[in-house]
């Protein structure tokens, strides 16, 4: 923040500090349509209203610098759904309670769509956990229709601090979206991004090297190379969570979050290499999340494979069957076995690639992940996967990087995997006679 010369330049600048900003900030959320920006002006006035400079900036929603030995993070959660709403209220609870309850050490953005930020901004997010409830106020919650808006806003507030333009770039972009719009990603995350960003993309299925390479055509177009971030990590989350109505979560089950790298810029490889401040990186965000069981996967291709162990059987056979809850799976004895069928071949194709690409031995999935995957399932009662969801719903499904990209993978690999690939077949014929694109 700028230092004041004088008392008198001191009180004049607090005396108008909070006026300018109002109106900046009025104007501003007059601009992107959000109704609720005269709450919202009010709230990053009185921010400025510190007694000195230095304290506005600790106060602000959206600051960057604090103070010269502290830097509050940004934080941006993209695709704010039922994953997206549960990672991103952890984080925002846990750094939050990590900064002291003024302001936190992170300011954590929701970006949400259509109703559900509607919703979000006149009532906050609820979620009813089965690792303890918790709430976002509407007046805490800092929501955004759209990526660039997001950006911007913290842009006009970095400027307002006199910390000068970063151009509204984030530390960290957390992507929670369904593979069915992994394209959209790169233009999505675009405006957050610098080459200090870490990116986390919570997806099912093989999708790294599809976004990587999206990314890395999304700069050449503007005479840009690389990927245009400091790191991009993968996210399998093992967890039971839908979004029963806008701005309300259920979290029933699991809550595991295994994350690697798939891209790092440090390392220059986006073949999976990474390096020792990659892994602190992530460690260190998800470290306030106490709630969040979380593991680092030195290997990104096989932390893949693990989390297809539960989705290819268990999303698959959902769908197949027309759409039916995780507990009659495992109770009708059928489906059972052919849930174990589906998991030996899924295991088997798994270990074939990661052999492909040099993984030892005493790192290949084995009857622990057969026996954890099954033991999870058997304690999920009537948990209904969102490719059930999309399917009942009438929404594209994740067909393609979800259950196709596996197949297909074995094909290249030469395994054998018959009832896999009946299932994909049984799944696919469900998007097309419905049109789920």
């Amino acid at each position: 923040a700028m230092a004041s010369p004088s008392t008198t330049t001191s009180r004049r600048y607090t005396t108008l500090r909070p006026i300018a900003i109002l109106v900046l900030a009025v104007s501003f959320q007059w601009a992107t349509n959000n109704k609720y920006g005269l709450r919202h002006a009010f709230l990053y006035a009185s921010a400025f209203s510190s007694s000195s400079p230095a304290d506005a900036a600790i106060s602000s929603p959206c600051a960057t610098a604090t103070t010269a030995d502290k830097k509050t993070k940004r934080i941006a959660i993209v695709g704010a759904g039922a994953v997206g709403s549960y990672y991103g209220g952890r984080l925002w609870e846990g750094h939050r309670a990590a900064g002291g309850r003024s302001s936190g050490d992170a300011n954590v953005m929701f970006h949400l769509r259509n109703e559900h930020y509607d919703h979000c901004v006149r009532n906050g997010i609820d979620v009813t956990s089965y690792h303890g409830d918790f709430s976002i106020p509407a007046e805490e919650l800092m929501a955004f229709r759209t990526t660039k808006d997001m950006a911007r806003s913290v842009a006009e507030e970095s400027r307002a601090d006199g910390n000068g333009d970063d151009g509204g770039c984030f530390d960290w972009v957390v992507c929670a979206l369904k593979s069915t719009s992994l394209d959209e990603v790169p233009k999505l995350v675009e405006p957050l991004l610098s080459p200090e960003t870490r990116v986390l993309v919570m997806m099912n299925g093989l999708v790294e090297d599809d976004l990587i390479q999206m990314m890395r055509m999304q700069r050449e177009l503007k005479g840009l190379e690389g990927v245009g971030c400091k790191a991009l990590y993968g996210g399998m989350a093992l967890i039971c969570s839908n979004r029963l109505s806008p701005g309300k979560i259920s979290h029933t089950y699991g809550g595991k979050l295994v994350c690697g790298v798939a891209y790092s810029a440090d390392a220059n490889d986006d073949g999976g290499r990474w390096v020792e401040s990659d892994r602190r990186a992530i460690l260190d965000l998800f470290k306030p999340a106490t709630p969040v069981p979380f593991e680092f996967e030195p290997n990104l291709r096989r932390g893949r494979w693990w989390k297809n162990v539960w989705n290819l059987p268990f999303s698959g056979i959902s769908v197949s069957m027309g759409g039916i809850t995780v507990d009659r799976i495992v109770n009708d004895p059928s489906l059972r076995k052919l849930a174990y069928k589906v998991i030996d071949e899924t295991i088997a194709v798994a270990n074939a690639d990661l052999r492909k690409h040099g993984c030892a031995e005493d790192e290949l999935l084995g009857e622990e992940t057969r026996d954890e995957m099954m033991t999870l399932s058997d304690n999920m009662g009537p948990y209904k996967p969102s490719t059930m969801l999309d399917l009942h719903a009438r929404k594209p499904m994740e067909v393609k990087f979800l259950f196709r990209k596996a197949v297909d993978r074995a094909d290249d690999l030469g395994v054998p995997c018959p009832h896999l690939e009946s299932l994909v077949c049984h799944i696919e014929a469900h998007q097309r006679h419905h049109n789920l694109f």
